[in-house]
């Protein structure tokens, strides 16, 4: 079925007529969803519509019930419909945006960490891990693209650390708790007095530290700001134990937002793939085009800035000290 056709069921389904604007947001790499602004009699609304081509089994009614428990615990937008047999899910509009500048603002930053508290204080039926999909079809991908492509080799190696690093984190035994994780700055929405968290195609159980690294780093909150936040958070101060996941967590999202970024390039693009040098790498949260670029190059562009800085992280004195707080030293992280 049509986009169009689609829409035009889901204004059939909220009662609204022709009069009722139809707005795309802007499109995504990722060919999972499309989502529309609809206005009508003054009110706005979302509509994400999934291509259920792409959805394997249970998928799309984890996500929708994710998004309706999120909804009605305030911490993302109030679900008013959640179909996952045709994959149409209605929401309030935040009258909010991401944040323009990075870092963030105090109030801004505190108000992203009591969202995130109460998001790790939530509990949801069934064990969700929805992120464990994506990360599965993006480490086919890369370990394909780069199998293929020589100059690619970086990313080979990127996925075994990354794996690595993954198990012994996950050897400490932390409980595991709900997270976004995916917490990109377009995915955070600040209406002028809190923050919202919206898109929950990425949500798990899981160590909360790594939504925690995943803000800090996407938002640009550090220094004495981060310290802020993470106060905020735990209304106490970070312990070293603590401030070592964080460090290591922070590997671990460079490396995967690098991973699935690459596995986002069109295919018709990868022969190109091997043209890249070292001048195209930049700050790996800069989403913006430059000129006359595609989009699937810049998605290439972001996904070789992610993994060098991953990389590099990783290979850092603080990656070594943090490893070491944590007793994790016996394995190569």
């Amino acid at each position: 079925m049509s986009a169009d056709a689609r829409i035009a069921g889901v204004l059939q389904l909220l009662g609204l007529g022709d009069d009722a604007t139809v707005r795309p947001f802007p499109a995504t790499p990722t060919p999972w969803a499309s989502t529309y602004s609809i206005e009508a009699d003054g009110t706005r609304r979302v509509a994400r519509l999934i291509d259920l081509r792409f959805a394997e089994e249970g998928v799309v009614p984890t996500e929708f019930r994710a998004a309706r428990l999120l909804g009605e615990q305030g911490v993302g937008p109030r679900v008013q419909h959640a179909d996952p047999g045709t994959g149409v899910l209605v929401m309030d509009e935040i009258d909010g945006t991401p944040a323009v500048t990075r870092p963030l603002t105090r109030w801004q930053a505190l108000s992203l960490a009591r969202v995130l508290r109460e998001l790790h204080t939530l509990e949801m039926d069934g064990e969700p891990r929805l992120q464990v999909h994506k990360e599965r079809l993006a480490t086919e991908a890369v370990n394909g693209v780069a199998a293929r492509i020589p100059e690619l080799a970086l990313y080979r190696e990127a996925s075994e650390r990354f794996d690595t690093l993954r198990a012994a984190l996950a050897r400490l035994g932390i409980a595991d708790r709900l997270c976004h994780n995916d917490l990109n700055r377009g995915n955070v929405v600040f209406d002028g007095v809190r923050a919202w968290l919206i898109d929950f195609d990425h949500l798990g159980i899981g160590d909360p530290m790594y939504d925690l690294a995943n803000a800090m780093l996407s938002q640009g909150i550090d220094g004495e700001l981060a310290e802020e936040f993470l106060l905020a958070y735990f209304d106490r101060p970070a312990d070293a134990a603590e401030m070592a996941r964080l460090e290591l967590m922070a590997c671990l999202v460079l490396l995967r937002y690098g991973l699935s970024a690459l596995s986002l390039v069109p295919a018709e693009m990868h022969d190109r793939l091997r043209t890249w040098t070292p001048d195209m790498l930049g700050d790996p949260f800069d989403f913006s085009r430059r000129d006359n670029e595609e989009v699937g190059w810049l998605v290439f562009r972001l996904s070789l800035s992610f993994v060098h800085a991953g990389m590099a992280r990783l290979d850092a004195d603080a990656a070594t000290r943090a490893a070491e707080t944590l007793g994790l030293l016996g394995a190569r992280v």
